[in-house]
């Protein structure tokens, strides 16, 4: 049965929730009719299908705009929603939340996506207090309130105590075949980059923001303990952000600069991770992280940390999502957990933390045990089948 359904998000590039309407919009049903309202159309980066509305209203970075930004999104809502009869308006992350639940479901159903954890550990107490006072106060008012991962979900539930009935938990879904093909389809920065393929090296890769969330500083510290075993790694970090001049000056201090290579933004990363040997996720918090699953996708051997919340999901899928973090290294159905790192930033004179020697033994048993790593590569093969688009894209039309 087809339907009508309004997308709406500030943005559309550069993030993890964008990435993933995008995937959602390309795969629904030719039968349905999308709209998507964003706030600038000439930001829009990724591919969609459907109508494009904007507010033409240029992103700028002050609580301010964010704020005029939301009330205007909120009037053109309420405009929408009463023009265009649509089954649901669903909406991403916290601004597009605010002004769905503010412009009301009088005319049609409202479901609001949370894509973040929800009260973190590693957050002050403003943060929670916040997030405490958004989401009992506006999201609690949704018809539906989507989780991207099943532990979000459960402390909806359990912690903020939002009824049960309106609580689901959606996790990204993602398009493994085109993610294989782009695999063998060269980067355009790809020549910088022939030295390691198919030679001796043993490449390590991670993809994400240069910023504290990523928590890449932990990384380079243990890959420069991974180097006095395996002198012929590469750590190959891909992505951009405020740390990346922090991070090349801690490989200098290292000595390692020629075996960490910071391949910067690219406009294909599949790439990479196709001349890769393993992916290893070394961050501090997470969502649900699109550069594990999709690494998973392209058949790689994973090492994550057991961060709140989605690693451990996505690589341990049978263990209970709120249970007390790993301590040690755990072989895991579909790849490895490894300890949180304490996101202290040390001195290249610091020892190692004992977390970041457990990341450089993970990383050293899977180089070094071919075995082990292909017993993971399967693994991430059959996985990768189970998050495909298409399940979630049902999912989506079943809440709707």
């Amino acid at each position: 049965m087809a339907g009508k359904v309004l997308f709406v998000i500030e943005r559309f590039y550069g993030g993890g929730a964008e990435r993933a309407l995008s995937n959602i919009v390309t795969h629904f049903p030719r039968e349905w009719q999308i709209d998507i309202l964003v706030d600038d159309e000439s930001m829009v980066k990724y591919p969609y299908r459907g109508n494009l509305l904007s507010l033409s209203y240029p992103e700028k970075d002050s609580t301010i705009h964010f704020i005029m930004s939301m009330i205007k999104r909120t009037i053109c809502l309420r405009k929408i929603k009463r023009d265009n009869k649509y089954d649901a308006c669903i909406s991403f992350l916290e601004g597009a939340n605010i002004s769905n639940i503010l412009s009301g479901n009088k005319y049609c159903k409202i479901i609001v996506s949370i894509r973040n954890q929800v009260m973190p550990e590693h957050s002050g107490t403003y943060h929670k207090v916040r997030d405490f006072l958004l989401t009992k106060l506006m999201f609690a008012h949704a018809d539906i309130v989507s989780a991207v991962s099943e532990e979000i979900a459960m402390r909806l539930i359990y912690q903020l105590k939002i009824p049960q009935n309106k609580v689901c938990a959606i996790v990204n879904g993602y398009d493994c075949e085109w993610i294989k093909r782009n695999m063998t389809q060269l980067p355009e920065n790809h020549i910088a980059y022939n030295e390691f393929v198919g030679k001796k090296y043993k490449i390590v890769v991670t993809v994400g923001r240069l910023v504290l969330q990523k928590g890449q500083w932990h990384l380079i510290r243990a890959f420069s303990e991974v180097l006095k075993r395996e002198p012929q790694a590469v750590l190959f970090i891909i992505g951009e952000g405020f740390l990346k001049e922090y991070l090349e000056e801690l490989a200098q201090s290292y000595g390692i600069w020629k075996q960490v290579v910071f391949v910067g933004c690219t406009d294909n990363p599949f790439w990479f991770l196709g001349i890769a040997d393993i992916f290893i996720l070394p961050s501090l918090w997470e969502g649900y992280p699109n550069a594990l699953a999709e690494a998973i996708c392209c058949g790689l051997p994973c090492i994550a940390s057991d961060v709140h919340s989605g690693p451990r999901e996505i690589l341990a899928p049978g263990l209970n999502a709120t249970d007390k973090r790993v301590s040690e290294i755990m072989e895991a159905e579909y790849g490895m957990l490894i300890p949180v790192c304490s996101g202290k930033k040390y001195s290249v004179h610091d020892p190692l933390e004992p977390e970041e020697c457990k990341m450089a033994e993970g990383i050293i048993t899977l180089l070094c045990d071919d075995a082990k790593k292909q017993y993971y590569k399967d693994k991430s093969m059959k996985r990768g089948k189970e998050l495909d688009i298409n399940r979630a894209v049902k999912e989506w039309i079943d809440i709707i």
